[in-house]
């Protein structure tokens, strides 16, 4: 009798841990998707396009959701049946974008589609199909052009590029304004099939802005970002900085000019950068300041750094062009042994020196008088170390000195020399 109770309690605790082991494999992902196709409860769900939805011809996003927790291996795309296409997940193991696209001869036929969706446990789930999509035309407006660059050429001329990703474009509009005050105008009308034009006939003393749209039979796309022949940055509420200049001076000294254009500015920013590096921030300077020096903070001989100002209202910000300068050398060695001589019957005055700095490009020859200032008498090319000046009158006491330049940096004077022509 007891035999008969300890089999039959057996028995009975072990129906009881099979029927717990069968209920917990019922949740359990199938490894075969199709198996898990008419849950009401999917892992992955497309809920865009839904069932005798509208794709359109050109690219289309799949909009879909997956419930948590997960770990994708990949997706899998079907239409009709037929395998599309492998996504994997993105980088950090979220869920990817999945976009699908459609040539004309699709325009008016119904697809269906679902995806697949493949755990790293090695399970996966076929989402819900959306039957019966109708394929139409593309009715959106055109997506709004990018990459706006100006390239210069040397008789004033400029050319104004673009890229853009939509899909018949039946024409481009270019518009123009001059100057910060001015106001955009139409300047161009361009074929679809363009993505550069030129413009010319420039004033140099001119700043010209630029932006561009897309037209096709569906509307207008957004303008593109503003882009400008000076390559400042601006908002349009605050001007910027222009025409930034940089030259060496000195032992590794750089010399920052530019043109403040603007009456609302805080205060500006002087930033450089170099080697490929970010800008970073080395000095902030005063409202209406027009000038910098910059001290040898850093700079290393032989290395390249670029220089941009931007000027901070209470609200915005402004970049200036950026400029580019290498400190081939330290210093440039001055012209020495200056000496002037004076020849009554021509009436002329040589000027002779010596230079030992193949560095040098050209001279600058300055010249004064008894009540005047030094003042750039000419600039000659340095393989002479020779100067006549014709342009003197008699009765006259005429003081020179010379500095050497080489595009970016000026050497420290010579010695001065006064002569007479009595």
């Amino acid at each position: 009798m007891y035999k008969w109770l300890a089999e039959t309690r057996r028995r009975f605790i072990f129906l009881i841990l099979f029927s717990l082991l069968l209920s917990q494999s019922c949740v359990d992902l199938s490894t075969n998707p199709d198996q898990n196709e008419n849950r009401s409860n999917y892992k992955i769900q497309i809920s865009s396009p839904s069932s005798n939805g509208t794709l359109m011809e050109g690219n289309n996003e799949i909009i879909y959701s997956i419930s948590q927790p997960y770990t994708i291996k990949f997706l899998e795309l079907y239409i009709d049946g037929k395998f599309v296409k492998n996504i994997p997940p993105n980088s950090d193991g979220t869920a990817p974008k999945v976009n699908i696209s459609f040539d004309s001869l699709f325009i008016g036929k119904k697809v269906d589609l679902y995806l697949i969706y493949y755990d790293t446990d090695g399970s996966s789930q076929k989402s819900n199909t959306a039957v019966q999509v109708l394929i139409t035309n593309d009715n959106r407006p055109p997506f709004k052009p990018y990459n706006l660059a100006v390239l210069k050429f040397s008789d004033g001329s400029i050319n104004i590029s673009w890229k853009d990703s939509s899909r018949y474009v039946t024409k481009y509009e270019l518009w123009r304004k001059i100057n910060f005050d001015g106001i955009y105008q139409l300047h161009q009308e361009l074929s679809g099939k363009s993505n550069n034009t030129n413009d010319a006939n420039l004033d140099t003393n001119n700043i010209y802005f630029y932006k561009i749209r897309g037209v096709k039979n569906s509307g207008y796309s957004d303008f593109s970002s503003e882009i400008n022949t000076a390559g400042i940055i601006t908002s349009g509420n605050l001007f910027p900085p222009t025409n930034l200049v940089a030259a060496v001076h000195g032992i590794s000294n750089v010399i920052l000019n530019w043109n403040d254009n603007s009456d609302n500015e805080n205060y500006f920013a002087v930033q450089r950068s170099s080697q490929g590096a970010p800008f970073v921030r080395i000095a902030a300077l005063p409202k209406n300041t027009t000038s910098y020096k910059d001290s040898a903070s850093g700079l290393i001989t032989g290395a390249t750094y670029n220089y941009k100002i931007v000027a901070y209202s209470n609200e915005d910000s402004a970049s200036s062009n950026t400029v580019s300068i290498k400190i081939t050398s330290g210093i440039l060695l001055p012209p020495t042994n200056l000496t002037a001589n004076y020849n009554s019957v021509i009436r002329v005055i040589q000027l002779n020196w010596n230079s030992s700095d193949n560095n040098i490009l050209y001279f600058d020859i300055e010249r004064k008088t008894d009540s005047t200032n030094f003042a750039l008498l000419r600039r000659i090319e340095s393989g002479n170390n020779l100067y006549l000046d014709f342009n003197i009158e008699t009765n006259k006491i005429y003081t020179y000195r010379i500095r050497g330049y080489d595009l970016n940096r000026f050497s420290e004077y010579s010695n001065e020399v006064t002569i007479s022509t009595y």
